[in-house]
């Protein structure tokens, strides 16, 4: 179960630089399957330049273990600066890359392990990136989260990953377009229970990670990974197919995508219990005609929640590139340091009860006002 769209990324893997990436296309007819339409992104043309990821980091001796030092901060000053560092926490960062192979689909699960240096039973959050991205995107919110104490285990989808973006020319649509699958959908969200099964399984991390406190992230496509292994569930072929993982106590929904009118988003989300915080924009919306989403749209799956504490933050100007690694302008940069000050404040109130983090989300105006200087919209509901 896709949303009408999904993130278009694309993403350098190597410290030299980055590439752009365009692409264009037709949405599908209507006659095609549910999963097919609901993963699709944005194949039209005059889409211009796409959001670009992080590079791959790598320690100065060359392995795949780096360390950064971060200073120190509290919850009153995390949306005091624009860029990760000046918000950081007080944690020394150690980044890890995986490589796991999953026998059982045949399926390979690249991934990169933000966590914080000597860490003890600390809460893990993994996130999933959009269409076109990779294991190395959005790099600001997991050095962040790392930074004050949580484990941020960022997946890499084979099949919808930046391999989308290796043809040339008119053929990078037929990729596109055959990453946009029921297969793709459902392969996504068993990424992020193997994932956890892995995580869980590692000996170098067996006493790092706090197996009772796990979230789940993901921006755009990877939203819609989030919502499913948070509960949501759909209908196909007069079934209902659900791939929730019990494991998740809570999840950050970045660009929710939308549903087709065939699916009653009541029944999608009810299945989700979990407390959730929704992330968008006033401008957050991928033109596609004859399928477009707009940014009212992405409340849908906010607004059709049975249950479990959920917030809404809209950003003023915000963009559906506005959540990744390279921003253009103030707007785009005092966005991002508000959702890692959001963000964090979420993570602390699900899994340590912070009492001032849980008073940020009733009203960040009063106790985040240079995260509130962002949002246009502020919901929370019990």
């Amino acid at each position: 179960m896709q949303g009408n769209n999904g993130m278009l990324e694309a993403d350098g893997a190597d410290a030299a630089g980055h590439r752009r990436a365009r692409a264009s296309g037709r949405a599908p007819a209507r006659g095609a399957s549910l999963a097919a339409r609901l993963a699709t992104v944005a194949l039209v043309a005059g889409m211009g330049a796409l959001a670009l990821q992080g590079c791959a980091f790598r320690s100065a001796s060359g392995g795949d273990v780096a360390r950064e030092l971060r200073g120190g901060t509290d919850l009153a000053t995390l949306a005091g600066g624009i860029s990760p560092d000046a918000a950081a926490g007080r944690y020394e960062i150690e980044v890890r890359e995986f490589d796991w192979y999953d026998a059982a689909r045949g399926r390979t699960v690249p991934a990169r392990l933000y966590v914080p240096r000597d860490a003890k039973r600390v809460p893990l959050v993994v996130f999933s990136h959009g269409l076109g991205g990779s294991r190395f995107g959005y790099s600001h919110l997991g050095r962040h989260w790392a930074s004050h104490g949580f484990a941020s285990l960022h997946l890499q989808h084979v099949g919808s990953d930046r391999s989308v973006w290796s043809s040339q020319g008119l053929a990078v649509l037929t990729a596109l377009r055959a990453a946009a699958t029921t297969d793709n959908a459902i392969a996504r969200v068993k990424d992020v229970s193997f994932a956890i099964d892995r995580t869980l399984a590692e000996p170098a991390l067996a006493e790092a990670i706090d197996a009772q406190r796990i979230g789940i992230a993901g921006h755009s496509f990877g939203a819609n990974t989030a919502l499913l292994a948070a509960g949501a569930r759909f209908r196909e072929d007069g079934k209902v197919l659900s791939f929730a993982d019990p494991r998740v106590r809570a999840a950050i929904v970045l660009s929710a995508p939308s549903l087709p009118a065939e699916q009653d988003p009541s029944f999608v989300y009810s299945g989700i219990l979990v407390p959730t915080l929704h992330l968008t924009g006033t401008l957050d919306a991928t033109p596609i005609p004859g399928l477009s989403t707009t940014p009212e749209e992405r409340r849908v799956p906010f607004d059709s929640m049975a249950t479990g504490p959920r917030y809404l933050g809209i950003f003023e100007g915000g963009r559906h590139s506005m959540f990744n690694d390279w921003s253009r302008d103030a707007n785009t940069e005092a966005i991002r340091a508000s959702a890692r000050a959001l963000t964090l404040a979420f993570w602390r109130s699900v899994f340590y009860g912070d009492e001032g983090s849980s008073a940020a989300l009733e009203l960040p105006a009063r106790a985040l006002p240079a995260a509130a200087g962002s949002l246009a919209v502020w919901e929370a509901r019990r």
